[in-house]
């Protein structure tokens, strides 16, 4: 399987792990690393996850989360 983001998709990771950095030092590349750590597992293990919809699942980030604006 081939995994590949959305100029949006890229766009909200961009800006999460700025926020991220944001509220402490090295939490922004924590953050991107369990991001490409989750990644790799959607790659896996595609069917893994919780469906949301015919085409789509959810995949966590390791306790990650951030509020949207």
């Amino acid at each position: 399987m081939n995994l590949r983001l959305l100029e949006p998709a890229q766009q909200e990771l961009d800006e999460a792990v700025v926020w991220y950095a944001e509220q402490a030092p090295g939490l922004g590349d924590a953050f991107l690393l369990e991001a490409i750590r989750a990644f790799d597992l959607i790659q896996r293990y595609p069917q893994a996850w919780h469906p949301l919809s015919g085409s789509t699942r959810r995949c966590g980030c390791g306790g990650f989360l951030r509020a949207r604006k």
